[in-house]
């Protein structure tokens, strides 16, 4: 643990690198004129930098030349922080494609993104402590919280801090990313009613089928015209199969869920029915991985780069002094994407998905 001499040297000498006396790529004074400056042995110096180092504010070259990085994760560090883990049943596609796009460095944004995933809170959890000093030391430019019952409860984040934006929901000292759901819904609908008379939603949440059958209704679609199924993933492809060994087949599908995707294709299969030429499907996705799209399958949904990308500017103008507004994301077809698909599979997050 660093002693109270090395703590407040490389506090000043933080501050003053980050207020720009010591610019970016500079050198910083030899070791000995440290020593000589604030009356202290080469070893505290050592440690001085070494923690300075540990920040990301300094840079060694050669020997014993000392720089100051050209780059301040205090300034383009964004952290996006989960509570969730890889294959728990909280771990939702939404999760694992933006957890992807960040590790692959596909997110838009100029800067370092780096993830916190499975925070908890505990004091030997090693990505609370991670956070932890993050908001210790001020050393990255904002938060990126993914709101949860966990999120909202870690005691680091009680208090304000860093700059926070919560993704979903809101949170205390946190500015707000809200999903368009009920927009979703809306443009869905809309497209739903161009395509077919007779149309079937599935999704494994009651209030979400309750909304879709109201929003259908309300563009005048009758009631014995829509069908409103309860499915999750195991079981949806039997219903699916079911859903076509009848007379009054939907001529077109709602899935609500990406998760039903590749289960609602198999039932399709089994039924000799094919998306995109027997019915249509409209399916929910996150956008840049869509499930189901070589099959036939049309989407709408959220880009999880301009979620992040919204979150990073509200982080930005919190540092700035202006105001942060909450940002509403839209859900986009697939043309009107503001940017490019990944060439990364649909086998790629479903491997990585194993929960609904």
């Amino acid at each position: 643990m660093p002693s109270r001499k090395v703590e407040a040297i490389a506090r000043l000498l933080k501050e003053q690198i980050l207020a720009g006396r010591y610019a970016p790529g500079s050198r910083l004074p030899t070791y000995d004129a440290l020593m000589e400056q604030f009356g202290v042995t080469r070893p505290t110096v050592v440690r001085v930098l070494d923690t300075l180092r540990e920040e990301g504010l300094l840079t060694v070259k050669g020997q014993r030349k000392v720089f100051v990085t050209q780059r301040f994760p205090h300034h383009d560090r964004y952290v996006w922080v989960t509570s969730e883990q890889p294959g728990s049943n909280e771990w939702s596609l939404f999760l694992a494609i933006t957890h992807e796009v960040i590790e692959r460095g596909e997110t838009g944004i100029t800067g370092q993104v780096s993830a916190l995933v499975g925070v908890d809170g505990r004091a030997n959890n090693p990505e609370y402590r991670q956070l932890c000093d993050f908001e210790g030391r001020g050393s990255a430019a904002g938060l990126l919280l993914v709101n949860s019952a966990m999120i909202y409860l870690l005691p680091v984040l009680q208090k304000p801090g860093l700059p926070r934006v919560a993704i979903g929901a809101p949170l205390p000292h946190a500015n707000l990313v809200a999903l368009d759901f009920a927009g979703l819904i809306d443009r869905a609908s809309a497209r739903l009613l161009e395509k077919g008379r007779r149309i079937a939603v599935m999704s494994p949440h009651a209030s979400k089928l309750a909304a879709a059958q109201e929003c259908l209704e309300g563009y005048g679609q009758h009631p014995d015209r829509v069908f409103t199924v309860h499915a999750a993933p195991i079981g949806c492809e039997r219903l699916t199969e079911l859903m076509f060994d009848r007379r009054s087949r939907p001529d077109a599908i709602f899935v609500m869920d990406d998760n039903l995707v590749p289960p609602l294709l198999a039932g399709l299969e089994r039924a000799k029915v094919k998306a995109g030429e027997d019915v249509y499907v409209l399916a929910h996705c996150n956008w840049p991985r869509p499930l189901g799209m070589a099959e036939g399958v049309e989407h709408i949904g959220f880009d999880v780069r301009e979620v992040l990308c919204a979150g990073k500017d509200l982080i930005d103008a919190h540092r700035a002094g202006a105001p942060c507004p909450s940002r509403l994301v839209p859900a986009r077809f697939l043309g009107e994407l503001t940017r490019p698909l990944s060439t990364a599979t649909d086998a790629t997050v479903e491997e990585k998905t194993v929960h609904p």
